[in-house]
């Protein structure tokens, strides 16, 4: 008897449940199962298509040959349920069952490190951590509900690479009072650095706790008009609707136009 594919997508998609995706017969992702019964189609597909379609995507997906290499050298898969061949494999049946690629994305990627040990070993030449980095982008694009718990706590972070391109400057090392980017120690480390670097025997350190980066504003100006002009910024707001708008008020001041 011929089954059409909707018929087996729609068989699948029956195999939903609070254990998550029972995919082939294995059990699969356990996180935000739900979502993908009750997430938009319009907006799955939509991410499906910005995935393969994106420049890099022949780059970083070939073929698939479940070898599992690329999952014995993931330094996450060893302390939470997360491998780089289940990323893979979702991204290589995503236009078939966009439902499958959404379910992961929605909290299962963050979990990746980005430290492309993956990429390094397999045989296939794919990039599992580079397609993890599109799905985040992605994420970030269409405002999901993980990608804004995930990014929330580095937002002062995420706002200053966005107005600078530097992502710190050693005076935020220096606060009692940090904010929490850094964690409930940082408070108890910096109470005694100034002591500590005046120990260190670099010239090169003398006074860096007065001193933050100095950016210049055509810099600043140049680099929040490329972001707005690329459509970056508009990300952002989908995701951090306030570091976003902050980012703009900082283009406003250096006469960036809207």
């Amino acid at each position: 008897m011929y089954v059409t594919k909707t018929v087996k997508v729609a068989s699948r998609l029956g195999k939903l449940n609070e254990d998550g995706w029972h995919y082939s017969g294995l059990p699969g992702l356990h996180w935000e199962a739900e979502n993908a019964r009750t997430g938009d189609r319009k907006i799955m597909k939509r991410i499906v298509e910005e995935v393969t379609t994106d420049p890099r995507y022949e780059d970083f997906y070939h073929a698939c040959i479940n070898c599992g290499n690329c999952t014995s050298v993931c330094p996450p898969f060893k302390l939470v349920d997360f491998a780089p061949r289940i990323v893979v494999q979702k991204v290589m049946h995503a236009k078939d069952e966009p439902e499958l690629l959404y379910q992961m994305m929605d909290q299962y990627i963050w979990s990746c490190f980005q430290c492309y040990s993956c990429w390094e070993v397999c045989p296939a030449k794919n990039n599992p951590g580079g397609l993890v980095a599109m799905l985040k982008e992605s994420a970030v694009k269409h405002g999901l509900s993980s990608a804004k718990r995930s990014l929330e706590p580095y937002s002062k972070i995420l706002y200053k690479v966005m107005t600078t391109g530097t992502q710190i400057t050693p005076d935020m090392h220096s606060s009692n009072a940090p904010f929490r980017d850094w964690g409930g120690g940082k408070a108890d480390l910096a109470k005694h650095l100034r002591e500590e670097r005046a120990a260190v025997p670099v010239e090169t350190l003398a006074g860096v706790i007065d001193k933050s980066w100095d950016v210049p504003e055509r810099t600043m100006q140049e680099l929040i008009t490329i972001e707005k002009e690329s459509g970056v910024t508009d990300m952002v707001k989908q995701t951090l609707k306030d570091v976003a708008e902050m980012v703009e008020e900082a283009g406003e001041e250096l006469g960036v136009q809207k």
